[in-house]
């Protein structure tokens, strides 16, 4: 009896050391069917102070504040034509043919320069419109450059400097849309990227 419970208890350990052979070769493969993914090189850039530091959307503000300014200029003589023809109309009796040719004309002028305002209006959203994307497709080609050069596997918009505003109406919604939580000083790119576009901008004969 004794000699058969010895065969037993090695019969046990003996399966025992194969099921462990046969799961440390299976690990074996595994590793070495899907070897560990090798580090990427990443960096981030601040979209906002991009923009503001590129001399190119200097020069973008500054456009949009002349046109604004030439809006208002233009739309004030406009305005005061329309008071005036308003004030003629109290030269005649209210009813009168020449009462009516006077309100004729005010309300022709109030319409005209409530068109002009809304087409010039437009035509500057659409200007800002059209630079921002420009620009933001020029930002997205130097970063591809760079990232050539300097070997860097992507690049993020560091999200994480910009605040949730305190007034926000959906807080989850603003803390879902984040991609970046944290990133070291290091891996910002902001200052390079911003320098080498300014210098493509004055080379382009900006």
């Amino acid at each position: 009896m004794n000699q058969i419970a010895s065969i037993g208890r090695l019969l046990v350990v003996g399966l025992i050391s194969a099921v462990v052979v046969m799961l440390i070769g299976s690990n074996r493969s595994d590793a070495t069917q899907a070897p560990a993914a090798e580090k990427s090189a990443v960096a981030v850039v601040n979209l906002e102070k991009t923009f503001n530091g590129l001399e190119e959307w200097v020069a973008v503000e500054a456009m949009l504040m002349d046109m604004g300014a030439k809006l208002e200029d233009e739309a004030a003589r406009r305005r005061e034509e329309v008071e005036g023809l308003l004030a003629d109309t109290e030269d005649y009796p209210v009813g009168s043919e020449k009462y009516k040719d006077a309100e004729r004309r005010y309300e022709m002028a109030a319409l005209e320069f409530q068109a002009y305002v809304a087409m010039h209006q437009g035509r500057r959203m659409e200007y800002n419109d059209t630079q921002i994307r420009s620009i933001y497709e020029k930002i997205k080609d130097a970063a591809n450059t760079m990232a050539d050069e300097r070997g860097l596997d992507l690049i993020l918009v560091d999200d994480s400097v910009v605040p949730i505003p305190e007034d926000t109406q959906d807080i989850l919604a603003q803390i879902s849309s984040r991609r970046v939580l944290f990133a070291r000083e290091q891996l910002d790119i902001t200052n390079a990227l911003i320098a080498e576009m300014n210098t493509a901008y004055r080379a382009g004969g900006s």
